[in-house]
């Protein structure tokens, strides 16, 4: 019986399905999180705050998620090569989380649109691909590990 649960645990049909749902959980988290940044914002922050939400949020909170992200996202070759698309996703995400807040405040002060900062791409697509290359690196060697057993 042992036996015959071991083969189930190894199952194609059931990891695929637990790869499947890994995927969709680092989506979830990712844009849970970048929806909480801005409903903080929006919903709890003063004029006064907007520097220290910066700090938090725009400087350390996104930048760590979109990091360990995107190490886990190497770590588990989701999406095969495809995944090298994910820093550029992240860095418009990054982009648009200051947009969306400290730029859209500023439009709505003084009554102006603005164009978004879009040099902020490059800064969470470098993020991402630091921990993209530690995770691939990473799988790269337990790759190697279980070869040589």
């Amino acid at each position: 019986m042992a036996d015959y649960l071991d083969y189930l645990e190894d199952s194609p049909d059931v990891v695929a399905s637990k790869d499947k749902l890994s995927r969709i959980i680092v989506i979830a988290i990712y844009l849970g999180i970048w929806a909480i940044a801005l409903m903080v914002f929006w919903f709890f922050t003063r004029g006064s705050d907007a520097m220290g939400y910066a700090f938090v949020f725009l400087w350390v909170v996104l930048p760590a998620t979109t990091f360990a992200l995107s190490l886990v996202i190497g770590k588990n070759d989701y999406w095969g090569r495809a995944k090298w698309v994910s820093p550029v996703v992240f860095g418009v995400m990054y982009m648009l989380a200051g947009y969306a807040t400290l730029s859209a405040a500023n439009m709505a002060a003084f009554n102006k649109v603005t164009m978004p900062e879009f040099a902020m791409i490059p800064v969470g697509a470098i993020i991402s691909v630091v921990g993209l290359g530690i995770g691939v690196v990473s799988h790269h060697m337990k790759l190697k590990s279980k070869t040589k057993k």
